[in-house]
């Protein structure tokens, strides 16, 4: 992809997280310089967000930043300025590009109609992916706020976990891998023998019923293939290689810690 001379990114960075890095990633891969607005406490006022008692004072969330970003990036060009509006220096700021979250691209579309509002062309949106928890939701400050979550995506508060297996032998090891992961987890694991459980997807969508979270599991050659559904998201089939109940556990285990920034 193309190198851009100035990079726009904006947002609160409160409690920076693996979500922030990946934005933060993709400005600095992308731009010669990156131009980073910070969200003011006038801005928070008129847009609260969730736990908002709990975000970090402006001055707090600026010097963490900054910090992050000398020790990453100590050869690189980059500013911080603050955001008092909706747009902030965006719409008027020579950029040539915006980086975007999945959830936040509405936002760079407003930026674009407010900069052709005044003349001036409208930004490239560099889209990144939601960065997900091992809970298969999207890492936020919010959730971090919340006690949900830590700063890299490893679920805290109690979780409610649906587990089907294929063959009665992958129960225990399999239900392992959850209380490792989990130790909150309120699990609920069977074997599975209908025709339909024959896909480690089919499996996981039947286990997340009620839940918050679903994992299918059905043996292969050589090991087995695994299926995660969240109330939103799905991953998988992923393959775990092994014989043994201990290489399932701890395949499973290395499975559910790691986060996809992009869903399938």
């Amino acid at each position: 992809m193309r190198r851009f001379r100035r990079v726009v990114l904006g947002g609160t960075f409160d409690r920076l997280h693996r979500g922030h890095e990946a934005l933060l990633g993709t400005a600095f891969r992308l731009g010669e310089h990156v131009a980073l607005g910070l969200t003011s406490p006038a801005y928070l006022a008129e847009h609260p967000k969730p736990a908002g008692r709990q975000i970090a004072p402006f001055s707090v969330r600026r010097r963490a930043l900054a910090r992050w970003l000398a020790a990453r990036y100590p050869a690189r060009r980059w500013s911080i300025v603050r955001i008092d509006d909706r747009y902030g220096s965006s719409a008027d700021v020579a950029a040539d590009a915006l980086v975007v979250s999945v959830d936040t691209t509405e936002g760079g579309r407003a930026v674009n109609r407010e900069r052709r509002r005044r003349g001036h062309p409208a930004l490239k949106l560099l889209r990144v992916p939601l960065v997900l928890a091992d809970d298969l939701e999207p890492i936020s400050s919010r959730r971090i706020r919340l006690g949900v979550i830590d700063r890299d995506g490893r679920r805290r508060a109690r979780i409610d976990v649906g587990l089907r297996v294929r063959e009665p032998d992958d129960l225990t090891p399999s239900a392992a891998a959850v209380r490792t992961t989990f130790p909150k987890a309120q699990l609920r694991a069977r074997t599975d023998r209908s025709p339909r459980g024959a896909n480690p997807r089919s499996l996981a969508r039947a286990a997340v019923r009620d839940r918050q979270l679903g994992i299918g599991v059905v043996r292969r050659r050589g090991g087995w293939s695994v299926g995660l559904q969240g109330p939103r998201l799905a991953l998988g089939p992923v393959a775990i290689d092994g014989r043994t109940p201990a290489e399932l556990e701890a395949g499973l285990v290395r499975l559910l810690r790691t986060s996809s920034p992009q869903p399938l």
